[in-house]
């Protein structure tokens, strides 16, 4: 599976390609497309050829899953507690807490939401039962005005992002790979991008808080240029090139340190807010931040790991996300390693998790399976499966009533042909072929000897029950023939019978005439019999003798 995660920043846009095979996740390459270089953010249509030129260039083509993101300016977090951890319960009841959480009809907005954890709400109760457990959800609010501004970068609906997530909880999917694990219990991914930094706090592998500052790499590059007198364009390229912070002023020159706290003045603010972020986690009972991933294109700036663990007193590290793929076509270097994370935190969040798993935002109206040709075709399908299935399961059905119908009527026609037989059969034989079969050779074994005992072998003359038996193979099925009495005297044989009419009477002394062995058939008087229906009669004919044929 091919997916290709798209990060549209505020300088550029990036795109990592990922396949995913039966036990490799493999990285293919990485691209970027940058915007003009302004103060201001790209407008819409600047952000929709953007992304046009990018697959252009880079000739990504379909069949891809896209996965992209809402800016985490635009998106709102809640957790919420409630009393009970039922999936379904959970989805009828979160509509109406948020309502008391949120400034927005719930028309307005489009949300989503995780398990992050769950509670014994008290330890003398069992621990199995569903109602004795608290869960705390994670949710995650976006205005739909946003999310269609999103939507409508892409107006090709086949190119449309499958999964729209937000860029913070995003990064949470560099952790949930067994390429990349941190080994510290409460730790934080801080992407420093060039508008925005988002924060995602972790803990126990579980995702903590989530946040994003309105301040990045641009306050730097601004700072730069009004102590120096810069154009736009040579201030970013002094930071790019030549920008560093202190950790002390020692042995440097004055110009360095002006330089160095130029850059400082600018990123205090962002710290001052990263300290505030994690005081609030601690202040809610939460675990210690002890240590800090960092990563964006400000994350390049030399000597900021240093600076940011001086100021916020703990651990920061440079987050070499590529260096965990050994699969991979990308440099593993700095540069690559910091704006690459973004996008491949999208990518690999849809490939190390199942879809649900994963925030979206392409719901209700937005899911893209509501919208273009591709979601009609796969509508088309399903439902063209559907009525298939449907019709072979009905098939099936209707198949094992005819069979069991026909399967019923000939177990009737078998009793009421056993009930014919010269011998009585147990009616608990009739349940079991096997049994029954086994029961029938015994018995005509039996008959066999009985023949032989009685001279049946000999091949001077028919017996008795060798006349009965061509008698009785003589008689067409259909047609009565019940003999009430059998007289066999020196090769003369007397009947006498029931059958259903004259007719009847008339073939039955038809098929005695043509066997070769019997001659001078008549047939004898004809009355009504007892039951008012059928008719009583009698039949005589002669033996020839000589060897039987």
């Amino acid at each position: 599976m091919r997916v290709i995660g798209l990060d549209i920043g505020s300088t550029s846009v990036k795109a990592i390609e990922v396949e995913f095979g039966l036990r490799q996740l493999e990285l293919i390459d990485f691209f970027e497309e940058k915007y003009p270089l302004s103060l201001n953010p790209p407008t819409a249509e600047q952000v929709r050829q953007t992304i046009e030129n990018l697959f252009l260039r880079s000739g990504l083509a379909l069949p891809f899953k896209l996965v992209a993101s809402l800016s985490g300016l635009y998106v709102s977090s809640k957790q919420i507690t409630l009393p009970f951890t039922d999936k379904v319960k959970i989805k009828q009841t979160l509509p109406f807490e948020l309502e008391e959480h949120i400034p927005f009809a719930l028309t307005d907005i489009v949300f989503d939401y995780q398990v992050i954890s769950t509670q014994n709400k008290s330890p003398n109760k069992s621990q199995n039962k569903s109602d004795d457990k608290s869960a705390q959800l994670l949710i995650l609010i976006a205005p739909k005005d946003i999310i269609k501004e999103r939507l409508d970068l892409f107006p090709q609906a086949d190119l449309s992002p499958d999964l729209l997530t937000s860029d913070a909880i995003a990064l949470y999917n560099l952790t949930t790979s067994s390429a990349w694990q941190a080994s510290e219990t409460a730790y934080a991914i801080i992407n420093i991008g060039h508008h925005q930094t988002s924060i995602c706090i972790i803990e126990d592998g579980k995702i903590s808080q989530v946040r994003s500052i309105s301040m990045g790499g641009q306050a730097l590059t601004i700072a730069i240029q009004e102590t120096y007198h810069l154009s736009l364009e040579d201030a970013e390229r002094a930071k790019i090139d030549n920008g560093f912070v202190l950790t002390d002023s020692s042995n440097v020159s004055k110009d360095q340190v002006k330089f160095s706290d130029c850059i400082k003045k600018a990123l205090d603010p962002l710290i001052n807010q990263l300290a505030q972020t994690f005081q609030s986690v601690r202040s809610k009972g939460k675990g210690i931040v002890r240590k800090l991933y960092i990563t964006g294109g400000t994350s390049l700036l030399r000597n900021l790991p240093a600076y940011l663990s001086q100021e916020l007193h703990m651990e920061v590290e440079f987050l070499k996300c590529l260096s965990s793929y050994g699969a991979s076509n990308i440099a593993d270097n700095d540069e690559n390693n910091a704006k690459a994370s973004g996008a491949l935190s999208l990518a690999v969040g849809l490939i190390g998790k199942s879809y649900g798993e994963q925030f979206n935002f392409r719901k209700e109206e937005f899911s893209k399976y509501k919208r273009g040709p591709l979601g009609k075709e796969v509508r088309y399908f399903l439902g063209m499966g559907s009525l298939v299935l449907a019709i072979l399961f009905m098939n099936i059905i209707g198949n094992y009533f005819i069979l069991h119908s026909t399967l019923k009527n000939i177990h009737v026609q078998m009793l009421e042909s056993t009930k014919r037989f010269p011998i009585k059969i147990p009616e608990a034989l009739l349940e079991n072929a096997t049994q029954l079969r086994s029961y029938l050779s015994k018995k005509a074994k039996e008959q066999k000897e009985k023949i032989e005992a009685l001279g049946g072998n000999k091949g001077e003359t028919l017996t008795a029950l060798q006349v009965l038996q061509e008698l009785s193979s003589l008689v067409p099925k259909q047609t009565l023939f019940d003999v009430r009495e059998f007289s066999y005297v020196d090769g003369k044989i007397k009947i006498k019978a029931i059958s259903d009419s004259f007719n009847s009477i008339d073939n039955i002394e038809k098929s005695f005439r043509n066997h070769p062995q019997f001659t001078k058939v008549t047939k004898g008087e004809i009355s009504t019999a007892s039951d008012g229906q059928n008719k009583d009669f009698t039949i005589t004919f002669d033996i020839k003798k000589g060897k039987t044929s």
